[in-house]
């Protein structure tokens, strides 16, 4: 059979690659993949970091941030290999060359996933770290030598002041999803890891927002840096937005779902324990549903991301710990069931649908009335719609929707029937003081004993016992 050559439209994005100085070893990778034609950050930042200058990026996850610090890093790690002993080995402490450092453990273990992927072929070799693991089998993967660390802050300290390695002979570092650092207080240990690295070395900085405290990072790690990107990245997904109560979230939630019936969900709740009572809300409704938070275990962590990955579960409730780095492409859909506690955070949340089917991405908000004031300072920050939807009759509950017909209803009786309606009312609530008032004579009665039912005379005081005369 005849090979057939490859379209010319093809080749000549593969060439924007080899133009950007990408290493011709990692573009069959790269062409194997899909992947044929730089995404903006790449093509705004690659021709510099393969030159070895500082980079600052403000761009979503996404994007293909991490390609665009990896590919830079592989090259120049190729090109300048540690130096030999004369037995012709390497010491492991003079090998580690390149350091990434990501706030949370998911997004260490997938960029650590996409360095493996990228320097396969090759004789780089990559190690991942991160806490709430065994550090043991981190502290063996460094002895036994590699080139690129990529680590979460706390976890490398740790291995730093255990002596397991050395950032003496670091030439790279990478500071990937930098406003979520601060936002999880990690930029103390960020500037400490920065005061153990060689002066002479190539800094690259990552993040979707810059507030004033990244900014202020920056100018200590980095120099004469190459910029992109804004201060704020725009959202990947325009969110519908609805007004509606704590008591009906859930219903409207269960209606999105399966009118029509959605899977790749992502919802972002405000706290663990929400987290937790909305996905057993679900799980009784028939629905497969994970869960992602602080208090689950890395092992139950990655089921649960393995399970929306490959289709097992339909739905994932989680905090705001998957609202940064997670690259997920079988997530279609982001519900905002409680607006985010950061401003920022909403950017971040809407960009994690959507990085694969296409592109094809949607998003909800749902907005509680007392909430209403923030949502639109927030749509206005993040350039969204600030109008709010009225949640449909079918997606409420039954006893809220029969007090959203009850004012209509009201309106077609005639004026004896509204009188009917005011006594009939006026008794029910008469009954429920009469109720209440029983309830307190009850409580009265136990705690006073004999004297239940009795008044008391003008010797005894509240709460048993007479005065004395």
């Amino acid at each position: 059979m005849a090979l057939t050559s490859p379209p010319r439209a093809s080749l000549a994005r593969v060439s924007a690659f080899e133009t950007l100085g990408v290493d011709p070893l990692f573009l069959p990778g790269l062409k194997r993949r899909g992947i044929v034609e730089p995404t903006p950050v790449q093509a705004g930042t690659l021709a510099a970091a393969h030159e070895g200058r500082d980079v600052i990026a403000v761009a979503p996850t996404g994007g293909g941030k991490t390609l665009a610090f990896l590919m830079p890093i592989a090259k120049r790690l190729r090109a300048e290999p540690p130096p030999m002993s004369r037995t012709g080995r390497v010491d492991p402490a003079q090998r580690l060359r390149a350091v990434v450092l990501a706030p949370t453990r998911e997004l260490a273990k997938q960029i650590a996933e996409e360095a493996q992927i990228l320097f396969a072929g090759s004789v780089l070799r990559t190690a991942v770290a991160y806490g709430k693991s065994a550090i043991s089998v981190q502290v063996a993967a460094l002895k036994s030598g590699v080139d690129l660390l990529v680590a979460t802050p706390g976890r490398l300290r740790e291995l730093l002041e255990a002596d397991a390695c050395s950032l003496a002979w670091l030439r790279h570092l990478v500071v990937d999803e930098a406003d979520r650092m601060l936002d999880m207080g990690f930029l103390p240990q960020v500037k400490a890891i920065s005061d153990r690295c060689p002066t002479e070395r190539q800094t690259m900085l990552y993040t979707a927002t810059m507030p004033k405290a990244v900014e202020e990072l920056a100018r200590t790690l980095v120099k004469d840096p190459v910029r992109y990107g804004e201060r704020l990245t725009a959202a990947r997904a325009e969110p519908t937005a609805f007004d509606v109560g704590d008591k009906a979230k859930t219903h409207l939630l269960l209606h999105l779902l399966k009118e029509p019936t959605r899977t790749g969900v992502l919802v972002f709740v405000r706290t663990r324990r929400r987290a937790g009572w909305v996905a057993e809300a679900l799980r009784r409704n028939k629905v497969l549903v994970g869960s992602l938070h602080g208090d689950r275990s890395q092992k139950q962590r990655e089921a649960a991301l393995d399970g929306v990955t490959q289709g097992r579960l339909h739905v994932l409730v989680a905090t705001d710990v998957a609202a940064r780095g997670l690259h997920v492409p079988s997530l279609r859909c982001v519900v905002n069931y409680d607006l985010p506690l950061v401003d920022q955070d909403l950017v971040h949340r809407l960009g994690r649908a959507g990085h694969g089917h296409a592109g094809f991405a949607e998003a909800f908000a749902f907005v509680d009335p007392d909430e209403a004031d923030r949502w639109k300072r927030l749509a206005r920050l993040c350039e969204l719609d600030p109008r709010l939807q009225k949640v449909p009759a079918e997606a409420m509950p039954r006893e809220l929707r029969e007090e959203r017909k009850q004012p209509a209803e009201r309106k077609k009786l005639d004026p004896r029937q509204k009188a009917r309606a005011d006594k009939r009312a006026r008794r029910e609530r008469t009954e429920k003081l009469r109720a209440k008032n029983d309830l307190q004579a009850a409580t009265r009665g136990r705690l006073r004993g004999k004297q239940a039912g009795k008044p008391l005379s003008r010797t005894e005081r509240p709460g048993g016992g007479a005065r004395r005369a």
